[in-house]
């Protein structure tokens, strides 16, 4: 909370100072907006879940991020508009104070996790209520993500019968009072459910873990009341029209003004990569695209153009090699490459070509990597799921370790991406890609 309100107050202030400098500014005129905002900023985070147990995903927290510093602005402007005071304020520092908010305060939150996580006092205890694998499993993988904000205390197993797991419920809530309780359970009928109840009544906060869990492990879902009953919503964004059209819209706002900027780096790239061998500068693959059509995917040239007989020759004297191609259809030293095409690839600029595919509609600014025909197989079950969008320039893959996860590990990201999109997680991805590209993370 407090990395926020200094975030809020020290973006307000450098919108402020920045629009000083062009004169007619009374810096004592905003002292009352500093205090709405340092007042009102916690409270609306706070409403909008920033602060609650446990961190919520990435992209539903830049939304939260969004909502929050929109309407604290909003109610800025509507004080300004009921008491008639807002001519004497300046609209391009308030304007300009919002859009820092929006950067910046993403920024601290994630210094703020990386540099307090590992402290012992971070996060909220948490009481895993399970001995099995399962629960053993939940205990590592917390310990091994502190920026969850959830840090495993005790395990706890539930057995013996209610009249024995009743006082121990008491003892664990006298020795830790704030803790999260975590339960593991197959599906909540008979004892599994009263031990819940029991649960419940002692701890303030409890997460409970069932077996619908493993069917929807892909996917995000929300409580649904349905009178004294309690459903589970899950919302395919991509099924509706209107946010199909929304992504549409994203892509070329972004793709038209990016292409228009990098038209003459692209043409001195098309020049490097005929100067360094012989063939065309781009060219164009066959991929699978939305709905298992065929697109042309456009890219600049990283390989000679004799490079299935280079790549045999390899394979003749490498046999090691075929192996490591085998797995994932990928070599670290790939003997193909040319020397402007290794410079291309680690900087993943090989791929601007792509803004033309996205212009066309073949492709999206952020979706699952193309795939050919020969991978529809290592796709399984999942190969409708990647039908359903069209094929991307950045996605989870590339923003993940790229060549450093498995082909396995791949296809999950792909479907996890498809059955929980949003414009936030599109946006995310964005913000997320050039740091990705930059620190050449898997990319060979």
């Amino acid at each position: 909370m407090f990395y926020d309100m200094a975030s809020l107050a020290g973006c307000l202030l450098a919108a402020l100072l920045g629009r000083a400098l062009f004169g007619g500014v009374d810096l004592d005129l905003y002292f009352w907006i500093l205090g709405l905002l340092l007042c009102l900023g916690p409270c609306l985070n706070a409403a909008f879940g920033l602060y609650r147990t446990g961190r919520m995903p990435a992209h539903r927290e830049l939304q939260a991020i969004f909502s929050s510093a929109s309407l604290l602005y909003g109610t800025i402007l509507f004080m300004l508009f009921i008491t008639k005071s807002a001519d004497v304020y300046s609209r391009a520092a308030l304007s300009l104070g919002w859009m820092l908010t929006l950067c910046v305060v993403p920024l601290t939150r994630r210094a703020c996790r990386r540099r307090f996580c590992l402290r012992r006092w971070w996060g909220e205890p948490v009481i895993i209520f399970d001995q099995s694998a399962s629960g053993k499993h939940i205990w590592h993988y917390l310990r091994q993500h502190p920026e969850l904000e959830l840090r495993p205390t005790a395990l706890f197993g539930l057995s013996g019968g209610q009249e024995k797991v009743r006082p121990r419920l008491e003892a664990l809530v006298s020795r830790y009072p704030d803790a999260v309780a975590l339960v593991w359970s197959s599906p909540l009928k008979g004892a599994d459910a009263d031990y819940v109840s029991d649960i419940c009544r002692c701890f303030g906060k409890v997460l409970v873990i069932n077996s619908v869990e493993e069917l929807l492990r892909r996917q995000w879902f929300t409580p649904y009341e349905l009178g004294n009953m309690t459903a589970l919503l899950v919302q395919q964004n991509l099924r509706s029209r209107w946010r199909k059209c929304l992504k549409r819209a994203l892509d070329l706002c972004i793709a038209v003004p990016l292409s228009l900027l990098l038209l003459p780096p692209g043409l001195l790239l098309i020049l490097l990569i005929r100067i360094d061998s012989r063939g065309p500068a781009i060219f164009s693959h066959r991929r699978l695209g939305r709905n298992g059509r065929p697109i042309a995917v456009l890219k600049f040239r990283t390989m000679a153009v004799d490079g299935d007989a280079i790549l045999n020759a390899y394979f003749a004297e490498h046999p090691e090699a075929r192996a490591e191609w085998e797995k994932d259809r990928k070599l670290r030293r790939d003997p193909r490459v040319t020397r402007i095409g290794a410079f291309l690839r680690r900087t993943s600029l090989d791929e601007l070509p792509q803004l033309l595919n996205v212009l066309a509609g073949s492709m999206s600014l952020v979706g699952p990597r193309p795939i050919v025909d020969e991978e529809i197989s290592r796709y399984g079950d999942a190969y409708p799921d990647y039908c359903r969008v069209a094929p991307g320039i950045t996605g989870l893959w590339q923003i993940s370790g790229r060549s450093n996860t498995t082909y396995a590990e791949r296809v999950e990201l792909d479907r996890y991406y498809v059955c929980n999109w949003s414009v936030w997680l599109d946006l995310w991805i964005l913000a997320k890609t050039p740091p990705a590209v930059l620190s050449r993370d898997g990319a060979y």
